[in-house]
Protein backbone atom coordinates (compact mmCIF):
# COMPACT_ATOMS: atom_id res chain seq x y z
CA UNK A 1 0.00 0.00 0.00
CA UNK A 2 2.83 2.14 1.02
CA UNK A 3 4.25 1.82 -2.35
CA UNK A 4 1.02 3.03 -4.39
CA UNK A 5 0.44 5.93 -2.27
CA UNK A 6 3.92 7.11 -2.89
CA UNK A 7 3.51 6.02 -7.05
CA UNK A 8 -0.19 8.39 -7.03
CA UNK A 9 1.29 10.81 -4.22
CA UNK A 10 4.60 11.30 -4.40
CA UNK A 11 6.40 11.46 -1.01
CA UNK A 12 4.71 10.83 2.17
CA UNK A 13 4.48 13.63 4.84
CA UNK A 14 5.62 11.90 8.13
CA UNK A 15 1.90 11.70 9.68
CA UNK A 16 1.08 9.22 6.67
CA UNK A 17 4.71 6.73 7.02
CA UNK A 18 4.19 7.02 10.82
CA UNK A 19 -0.17 5.65 10.43
CA UNK A 20 1.49 3.03 7.89
CA UNK A 21 3.63 1.75 10.82
CA UNK A 22 0.59 1.92 13.25
CA UNK A 23 -1.63 -0.39 10.77
CA UNK A 24 1.54 -2.48 10.30
CA UNK A 25 1.68 -3.17 14.26
CA UNK A 26 -2.04 -4.17 14.03
CA UNK A 27 -1.66 -6.77 12.30
CA UNK A 28 1.42 -7.95 13.71
CA UNK A 29 -0.15 -8.09 16.46
CA UNK A 30 -3.33 -9.88 15.25
CA UNK A 31 -1.32 -12.59 14.13
CA UNK A 32 0.25 -12.83 16.95
CA UNK A 33 -2.95 -12.81 19.23
CA UNK A 34 -1.76 -9.87 20.85
CA UNK A 35 -4.65 -7.69 21.67
CA UNK A 36 -3.68 -4.64 23.75
CA UNK A 37 -0.24 -2.69 22.88
CA UNK A 38 0.35 -0.06 25.84
CA UNK A 39 3.98 1.67 26.56
CA UNK A 40 3.97 3.26 29.99
CA UNK A 41 6.98 4.97 31.65
CA UNK A 42 8.84 3.26 28.71
CA UNK A 43 7.95 0.05 29.40
CA UNK A 44 6.12 -2.06 26.38
CA UNK A 45 3.17 -4.19 27.64
CA UNK A 46 1.42 -6.41 25.89
CA UNK A 47 -1.53 -8.63 26.21
CA UNK A 48 -2.68 -11.95 25.08
CA UNK A 49 -5.83 -14.05 25.71
CA UNK A 50 -5.80 -11.35 29.28
CA UNK A 51 -2.50 -12.05 30.28
CA UNK A 52 0.98 -9.52 30.20
CA UNK A 53 3.34 -11.31 27.74
CA UNK A 54 7.29 -10.63 29.25
CA UNK A 55 10.28 -11.77 28.18
CA UNK A 56 12.41 -13.36 31.21
CA UNK A 57 10.04 -12.20 33.44
CA UNK A 58 10.03 -8.39 32.60
CA UNK A 59 8.86 -5.94 30.46
CA UNK A 60 10.58 -5.07 27.18
CA UNK A 61 11.90 -1.23 27.72
CA UNK A 62 11.98 1.15 24.71
CA UNK A 63 14.75 2.97 24.39
CA UNK A 64 14.46 5.48 21.39
CA UNK A 65 12.43 8.44 21.96
CA UNK A 66 11.15 9.41 18.68
CA UNK A 67 7.74 7.95 17.50
CA UNK A 68 8.66 6.46 14.32
CA UNK A 69 11.90 4.97 16.11
CA UNK A 70 9.60 3.76 19.04
CA UNK A 71 7.15 1.68 16.42
CA UNK A 72 9.97 0.14 14.89
CA UNK A 73 11.20 -0.94 18.26
CA UNK A 74 7.37 -1.80 18.94
CA UNK A 75 7.89 -3.83 15.31
CA UNK A 76 11.03 -5.89 16.65
CA UNK A 77 9.69 -7.04 19.51
CA UNK A 78 6.77 -7.97 18.06
CA UNK A 79 8.62 -10.58 15.49
CA UNK A 80 10.17 -12.09 17.94
CA UNK A 81 7.07 -12.94 20.82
Amino acid sequence: MQKELRDRFGPLPPAVELLLLVAELKVLASEKSVTVIEVKDDKLMLTRQGDFITLGGKFPRLTKKQAGARLKEIKKLLLVI
